[in-house]
C-alpha cells in the first residue's frame, strides 16, 4: 500500500485564481487572510477527475496534506468546510500541518517544491497550477495508475 499526500491549495482548490497581483514581504496575497477565501475557492480543473482516479487504485491510501494559515485562523475550518462541500470522500482522511516534512510517506503532490521537496522524506511529485492537466497526467503516470477513463 502505498501513501499519498495530496496538497490542497493548487492540486485541489484554485488558489491562484483566487488571488491578484499584490504580495506583502513573505509572498503572500493579502486576500488569503480574509474570512472566507479558504471556504470560497473554485475547485482546480481536472482535480475531481484526478483524486477519482487516485481513490480507485487499491495500492494506493490517499489524504490531504495542507498547511493552514496561522495569521488566518478561520483557515483550518474554512479547508474542512471546503473539503466537506467538494471532496467529502476524503473528509476523514485530512492532516493539516504546518510542516509537511514531518509525515511519513511515499508520495507528495504539491505546488510548492521550493517549501517542501527536500523536507519530505518520500518522493515529490511537482504540481504545477499554471497546467493542470499536464500535472494530473503527470501524477497519473507517475504513480503507475492504468485506468480507461481519460481526465477530461
Amino acid at each position: 500500500m502505498r501513501t499519498v499526500y495530496l496538497d490542497m491549495d493548487g492540486p485541489l482548490a484554485d488558489f491562484d485564481k483566487a488571488i491578484g497581483e499584490e504580495r506583502n514581504e513573505n509572498g503572500d496575497p493579502p486576500e488569503m487572510f480574509k474570512k472566507g477565501f479558504f471556504r470560497n475557492l473554485e475547485v482546480t480543473p481536472y482535480a475531481k477527475m484526478g483524486v477519482s482516479l487516485l481513490l480507485s487504485c487499491k495500492d494506493i491510501d490517499l489524504y490531504i496534506a495542507s498547511k493552514p494559515s496561522t495569521k488566518n485562523l478561520y483557515s483550518a475550518t474554512e479547508k474542512y468546510e471546503w473539503i466537506d462541500e467538494h471532496f467529502p470522500e476524503l473528509l476523514k482522511k485530512v492532516f493539516l500541518t504546518c510542516n509537511k516534512g514531518k509525515l511519513i510517506g511515499d508520495y507528495l503532490i504539491d505546488d510548492d517544491a521550493s517549501r517542501w521537496k527536500k523536507k519530505f522524506k518520500g518522493e515529490f511529485i511537482q504540481f504545477y497550477p499554471a497546467a493542470p492537466i499536464t500535472s494530473w497526467y503527470n501524477i497519473v503516470d507517475t504513480l503507475g495508475i492504468c485506468n480507461e477513463r481519460v481526465l477530461h
